[in-house]
């Protein structure tokens, strides 16, 4: 594993990390853009089990987040669409241009939002292909209706009474990871909007229905706080030109009592999913 900088356009420095895989040569570049508040340590498991299998993997702290932080999360001026429109153009451009991979060698593995972003980043429609794990949009009314209470409690009382507080999100209010207030009030607003980000004026969202490549969804099936079904329907409903593969993971056909939102890169069982997916490809 190597250590390295990834510069976005606005001069923002990035932490990455690039893991070799065991093939020469190699079988592509894999670029796993990270779920909110998740620290690109988490997926380490999966980027050497993958670079085992002959794989070259790039992860990255989006700013604001572990080791992308710069200063206090009051003071960051991060926004959520930063993640998408800078970050992981920058984390594309790098793999092209600094690593040298033709664009033809490089699969998105999206994560949560790291999914639901994508399609900020204009060279996202360059890619033939991406993999989207646990990943929807976030309007409440998307949710099983269980969940509505804990969530408008969430957008209406606690996140705007934390922020002016605290002036960020703090990791222990659920998130794991401290949020910069940018990036939570557009989570926020986002997620009170019926079209989630798609309803933000002036938001540029064309990449989405401009990537026309293979995508392959998998979603859980007791995934309900984040990513229940209607989201993650919602979000592949607007890759319109997109070559769209949906597959719901099942707990019990997998051995598993539970899989969640984050279980996908936490049990290697799950992974052939992904693997014959990419050997297909």
């Amino acid at each position: 594993m190597e250590e390295l900088t990834i510069t976005c356009a606005d001069g923002r420095p990035l932490a990455g990390r690039f893991f070799k895989g065991s093939a020469t040569p190699s079988r592509g570049l894999l670029l796993i853009s990270p779920a909110t508040g998740v620290p690109q340590r988490f997926y380490t498991a999966f980027a050497r089990h993958f670079a085992q299998r002959g794989w070259d993997v790039l992860s990255w702290d989006v700013r604001g987040i572990a080791a992308s932080r710069q200063g206090p999360a009051a003071a960051d001026a991060a926004r959520l669409r930063d993640w998408g429109q800078l970050d992981l153009e920058a984390a594309l451009q790098h793999a092209h241009q600094r690593l040298g991979y033709d664009w033809a060698q490089i699969c998105l593995l999206g994560h949560s939002s790291g999914g639901n972003l994508s399609g900020l980043a204009p060279s996202l429609a360059r890619l033939p292909r991406m993999a989207l794990i646990a990943s929807g949009t976030c309007h409440w009314r998307l949710y099983p209706k269980a969940q509505w209470p804990r969530l408008l409690l969430a957008w209406g009382l606690a996140m705007p009474l934390l922020l002016r507080l605290l002036g960020h999100v703090p990791g222990w209010a659920g998130i794991g990871q401290d949020l910069p207030p940018g990036v939570a009030r557009e989570w926020r607003r986002w997620s009170l909007m019926p079209g989630y980000l798609f309803s933000e004026p002036g938001l540029d969202t064309a990449g989405y229905a401009a990537f026309r490549g293979e995508l392959l969804a998998l979603s859980v099936s007791d995934d309900r706080g984040f990513a229940p079904p209607a989201t993650v329907r919602d979000l592949l409903h607007r890759f319109s030109a997109a070559r769209i593969q949906h597959r719901e993971l099942q707990p019990r056909a997998h051995g598993l009592r539970r899989i969640g939102h984050f279980g996908f890169f936490r049990q290697p069982q799950l992974w052939p999913e992904l693997e014959v997916w990419l050997a297909a490809g």
